[in-house]
């Protein structure tokens, strides 16, 4: 904004220097313009705003008015009007005198480039003067704005209200204290609000989860927090699951935290009611329909390999035989005949009616899930969903190659075969010790390895060229190893991996610069790149160890979230207390927290009346429910997966 005070010209160097007497002279002057505007399209109650002269805006509302509602309209500030700098200066009494004299709390938005995220904005206000004052968090603005109407429910460009504003804002005090003060201010509207979604479809708690916000996640979590009976300083706490349980929601918090790429967002778990919920959801039927479908698939998998085992084979004719094949394909008449081959076909159906219905279940899956989050989050599968479509792909290829009795069959019989087998690892997530262990190898060979594949190839490059070169001037029947490109490279492979000496007879001269670069070679390659693959994988291995609670958790999790949107109706229940039966709101579910109090024993008496009239319970209704609360207890306390 110190753009905004450079402007030399006479009316604003009067707003400038709050010189309200020449302010209100040239005012009165035929010859000047009032409604001048500076470099940025600011007006001279901007630029007095600005500079608190506050004689000057006075002077300048009395004798033109008109400019109490006229924004900036230049790209960086446009739709800033008067107010919103008299919000972010903090000046109480121009705010009041702005909004006694008519200015607009409703349609006012600050939406140029320096007011919203990107590379041009240092800070984020929401567009609306009551967002504004928000983030400034005095509440003495706030209430002013209240009172002459300012809609708190109002969506900027980004779709966020003023609860979202706060959510995002850096100093959780400040913005503890003023989401109470909306809260008490407009009790009916703000509960409104806090189910408003904003262009990203979160609410207040899904965008506080988004951001890794735990602190504000936990306080808002506790807002709506009921104490439902307190025993000495242990508490049952009712938790609303709204906005928190997948179940009904395609992008709840839950879904958040199995999807993010946040690091911040993980510790999510920790935090009551999301731990709860996903062990009740474990115990209750995550980890049984888990082994159920762990089960299955090695079945399955058993199933195609002895299949593919027994595939149709029969002896290559004498005349068409040579050296190396055998055996060929049968053709598709002969290949079903015998008994052990129509038992080998139902082998062969299951084969094909699985990898119909995993790949039409992964495309599902993607479309859900979109690209970005599909191929790259290790937390809900990594690379193992496109291992499964690509073993999807190659089974059909099998089903095309033997039904026209192509000997490539076997091609892509074994490559499905390693996909298949290798896809099971997949399922150790389900088991703590070994849950880790998925995402090391996901990181290890998609990252660390490619990496060093990308150096490794660039250097095998350069040293097989060099030989190569070098071995074109020599004798190849001697030398066969490097008799041309293919085989040079294949001779580097196996001296990198210390398979083989160099190839050269001891019994034949050679060129010492051939002894040179080898030397050059297995030391850069041999030493130094191969250490360096293996401190890159230690360093992954014990990153990932540190996190691996944690990593073990958002798997569960996702784990969960799969199973629950794939498991057919009668083999889930929704995991909670319907409200109707806590006598809450009847459309919402609960969950039920044994917490204890820090508070001493003494406060009970007025801790239990504070509980009674706060949930709105009489002692009638806690006898009725009080035997279904107590059927909670086993999953109910604090325990963790």
């Amino acid at each position: 904004m110190k753009e905004l005070l450079r402007t030399n010209r006479p009316l604003f160097q009067a707003a400038r220097a709050n010189d309200y007497i020449t302010m209100k002279a040239l005012l009165e002057s035929d010859e000047i313009d009032p409604l001048d505007r500076g470099d940025f399209e600011e007006t001279i109650l901007h630029v007095a705003l600005l500079n608190d002269s506050r004689e000057v805006a006075e002077v300048i509302l009395d004798q033109v008015p008109a400019l109490i509602n006229v924004p900036m309209t230049a790209a960086k500030y446009r739709g800033e009007t008067p107010l919103h700098i008299a919000i972010l200066r903090q000046d109480v009494k121009a705010v009041e005198n702005l909004l006694q004299k008519g200015a607009d709390v409703i349609h006012a938005r600050a939406s140029g480039t320096y007011f919203l995220p990107g590379k041009e904005s240092l800070c984020y206000y929401g567009e609306y003067p009551l967002s504004f004052a928000a983030c400034t968090g005095n509440e003495e603005i706030i209430r002013l704005l209240i009172s002459h109407k300012a809609p708190p429910d109002a969506q900027d460009s980004l779709g966020n209200s003023v609860l979202h504003v706060l959510v995002l804002q850096a100093d959780n005090g400040m913005a503890y204290r003023v989401y109470d003060l909306l809260t008490a201010l407009l009790p009916q509207v703000c509960q409104f609000v806090e189910s408003l979604e904003n262009r990203d479809g979160l609410t207040p708690l899904k965008l506080a989860a988004s951001e890794g916000h735990a602190k504000m996640f936990n306080y808002l979590v506790q807002k709506q927090k009921r104490v439902f009976w307190t025993m000495g300083p242990i508490a049952y706490c009712i938790y609303d699951l709204t906005y928190i349980d997948s179940w009904n929601d395609q992008k709840s918090v839950l879904d958040i935290i199995t999807t993010s790429r946040n690091p911040q967002v993980r510790n999510l778990l920790d935090v009551t009611p999301i731990k709860e919920l996903l062990n009740h959801k474990w115990h209750s039927f995550g980890y049984k329909n888990f082994l159920i479908w762990t089960c299955s698939y090695v079945m399955y998998i058993l199933i195609f390999t002895i299949s593919s085992m027994y595939r149709p084979l029969e002896p290559v004719a004498p005349g068409e035989s040579n050296s190396i094949i055998v055996m060929k394909q049968k053709t598709l008449k002969d290949a079903y005949i015998y008994r052990e081959d129509y038992l080998r076909l139902v082998g062969e159906l299951i084969t094909v009616i699985g990898a119909v219905v995993i790949f039409f279940s992964e495309v599902l899956y993607l479309i859900r899930m979109g690209f970005k989050n599909y191929f790259g989050n290790a937390s809900i599968g990594g690379p193992f969903p496109l291992l499964m479509v690509g073993y999807s792909i190659l089974i059909f290829i099998v089903v095309l190659l033997r039904s026209l009795g192509n000997d490539n069959e076997a091609v892509a019989l074994s490559v499905a075969l390693i996909i298949g087998w290798c896809n099971s690892i997949y399922f150790a997530r389900g088991f703590k010790m070994l849950g880790q262990f998925t995402i090391m190898i996901q990181k290890i060979l998609f990252v660390d390895l490619f990496q060093w594949f990308c150096l490794m190839f660039i250097i095998m490059i350069g040293f097989t060229s060099a030989f190569y070169v070098m071995f074109q001037m020599l004798d190849l029947k001697s030398y066969p190893q490097f008799k041309d490109y293919s085989m040079a490279m294949c001779t580097a492979i196996e001296l990198m991996m210390g398979l083989i000496n160099l190839p050269v007879p001891v019994d034949v001269p050679s060129l010492p610069l051939i002894y040179i670069i080898y030397a050059i070679y297995m030391v850069f390659i041999y030493l130094l790149m191969l250490n360096i693959l293996i401190a890159m994988m230690d360093d992954t291995y014990w990153r990932i160890a540190k996190e691996r609670e944690e990593l073990w958790k958002v798997q569960i999790a996702s784990t969960i979230l799969l199973l629950e949107r794939h498991v057919p109706w009668f083999l889930k229940a929704r995991c909670g207390i319907p409200g109707s039966s806590l006598g809450f709101d009847g459309g919402k579910w609960y969950i039920g927290v044994e917490e204890i109090s820090d508070e001493s024993v003494p406060e009970k008496g007025q801790r239990q009346g504070m509980t009674l009239t706060r949930s709105g319970l009489c002692w009638n209704e806690i006898r009725n429910n009080i035997v279904k609360i107590a059927s909670m207890q086993g999953y109910s306390k604090s325990t963790s997966l």
